[in-house]
């Protein structure tokens, strides 16, 4: 009964998304091109965002169905030095589970991200407000419908804040022909930020480079110094290496953190994935992921993930997945997942 329930809740999902996209496409692609913001008039602002809707079977858990995220981006460009981006969350819209009825008890609103750019020059561009943190590329594009999983690798939220707020210098230099790009930011979330998101930083400082090899393989390093508010007053140093390949549609990519401590208590940790996408066809992907990560308090965990993704268009994306692993319960247990996500 628990199985059967579970997937008559994804059928319906299922048809919801497909009714959402159809009626994106259809009925509003003469306005504006799916995926790219609705721009309003000549004022130079442009409304978009995302939603996202997840169902879980967990295998030590019970089921889950959630309206995960509903986010709306805007932004304003009117081609000035100036420009302004804001994305407004609502998470958990509408839950339900195995012993909840469906409902929005678990709604909550976020600002996840507020900030304005100032262009110095072509390579220097100046952002005040709250940004993600530049740490490896998952993180910076991990709205769900630009993934390939509905779950995120450990290794790009578990060691470090995700957001920060402050001043950030970011943009590109000319390196051997190729573009450099760099990020370069404090934080200061406690004076920014009243209302912050889970783990943030207390104030932080920290680089992000990213640079194009070849036409299909790019390398990245990332460096923070922290104090995060919910672990021992102490500060952390973190280093993260990454690398991305693509070819047509196939992709590869990984990501190692690795954070110390000055505190005698908190020994060092690094976690680490490496991810592959393999085109069955132009519409459906296979997915396939592996992680490792020390847990401060528990043994290293690994998990393997094996994911179907469909990708009719490329804001729209269903994804099914089965992940399982070792001494992973807290982290990234295991189970199976559905979901369908679309940018608009």
């Amino acid at each position: 009964m628990r199985v059967l329930t579970f997937f008559n809740v994804v059928v319906a999902a299922l048809s919801m998304g497909s009714i959402l996209a159809e009626a994106a496409d259809d009925d509003v692609e003469s306005i504006y091109r799916l995926g790219s913001g609705y721009p309003v008039s000549e004022t130079g602002l442009r409304i978009g965002g995302y939603a996202t809707t997840k169902i879980g079977l967990p295998r030590a858990d019970p089921w889950y169905f959630d309206v995960s995220d509903l986010s709306l981006f805007l932004t304003w460009d009117n081609g000035s030095r100036l420009r302004f981006f804001s994305e407004l969350e609502v998470g958990d819209v509408l839950s339900a589970g195995e012993h909840q009825s469906l409902g929005t008890q678990k709604a909550h609103f976020e600002f996840e991200r507020f900030y304005i750019d100032g262009l110095v020059n072509n390579n220097l561009t100046i952002r005040l407000g709250k940004f993600l943190t530049p740490v490896g590329q998952w993180n910076l594009i991990h709205a769900a419908p630009l993934v390939w999983t509905s779950s995120r690798p450990v290794a790009t939220e578990n060691l470090f804040s995700t957001h920060a707020s402050g001043l950030m210098l970011h943009g590109s230099v000319s390196v051997a022909n190729r573009q450099l790009e760099y990020s370069v930011y404090g934080d200061i979330s406690e004076s920014i930020d009243p209302y912050r998101s889970k783990k943030p930083f207390e104030n932080a400082l920290g680089a992000h480079l990213r640079y194009p090899l070849t036409d299909t393989l790019q390398i990245g390093a990332s460096f923070a110094n922290f104090v995060l508010n919910d672990l021992p007053p102490t500060r952390y140093n973190l280093a993260g290496l990454e690398v991305a390949w693509s070819y047509q549609k196939y992709e590869l990519s990984s990501e190692i953190v690795y954070r110390t401590s000055d505190h005698t208590n908190i020994k060092s940790t690094w976690q680490s994935f490496v991810q592959s996408v393999i085109p069955l066809s132009q519409y459906w992907f296979v997915v396939g992921r592996y992680e490792f990560f020390e847990q401060p308090q528990d043994k290293p965990g690994q998990v393997g993930l094996l994911g179907l993704a469909y990708r009719p268009l490329p804001p729209i994306i269903w994804k099914l997945e089965y992940r399982l692993g070792t001494n992973n319960e807290t982290l990234a247990a295991d189970g199976l997942a559905a979901s369908f996500a679309i940018l608009f």
